[in-house]
């Protein structure tokens, strides 16, 4: 029985088809890029001096790292049957990684100075305002509203206020620099081993 050829036009060759690999190289390549345009729109205007400005940068990066590492890790594998192309990346991700990884410290010292600001904003606040109650206590002409036991109320107030804003201040940053830091420290990590895989299977 005679059989026909498939219609070319219908059935693309396995030549034709795009490969996995490159699918997932392109993926890769996409997401690579993205997170670079995203870091360059929210660095505009850069000021690395200026420590809000680093850590308002470095949340950025933490918040986005994991798509940068799963577009690197995409573009890794689609590589691997371009020794070339691998080994080029399996280093790139070998470098970031280690940056990654130290940046780590760079979150520690700056979260700790932002603590201490803030401390010091809040102590001072706190002292001028009690400051202020002190010598209102002192005053022969208060109006009689202004008793020295609401005075002496208003200055426990202040004392707990003040108190619980430390506390916040304290617990709210401590828990931004953790949580800054783990990340940038998993993700430099796995852009370690990334780097190792694709060197290993770029031979």
């Amino acid at each position: 029985m005679t059989s026909f050829p498939q219609n070319p036009l219908t059935t693309p060759s396995r030549s034709q088809a795009p490969s996995a690999s490159t699918i997932f190289f392109v993926v890769g390549l996409a997401c690579i890029v993205g997170f670079v345009m995203n870091l360059m729109a929210i660095a505009i205007p850069p000021d690395p001096m200026a420590l809000e400005w680093r850590v308002g940068f470095m949340q950025q990066v933490s918040g986005r790292g994991i798509l940068f590492f799963l577009g690197l890790a995409m573009s890794v594998y689609g590589s691997l049957n371009r020794p070339g192309l691998s080994r080029s990346l399996a280093l790139i991700c070998l470098v970031i990684g280690i940056l990654f990884a130290l940046s780590g410290v760079l979150v520690i010292r700056d979260g700790l100075v932002l603590q201490n600001q803030a401390v010091r904003n809040i102590e001072g606040e706190a002292t001028e305002i009690r400051s202020q109650l002190l010598t209102a206590q002192d005053n022969p002409n208060l109006p009689a509203e202004v008793t020295p036991e609401r005075i002496k109320t208003a200055l426990v107030q202040v004392e707990t206020q003040a108190q619980a804003l430390l506390e916040n201040a304290r617990g709210q940053t401590t828990k931004s620099m953790m949580s800054m830091l783990s990340t940038q420290v998993v993700i430099g990590v796995g852009l370690l081993a990334l780097g190792r895989f694709g060197l290993k299977h770029s031979r």
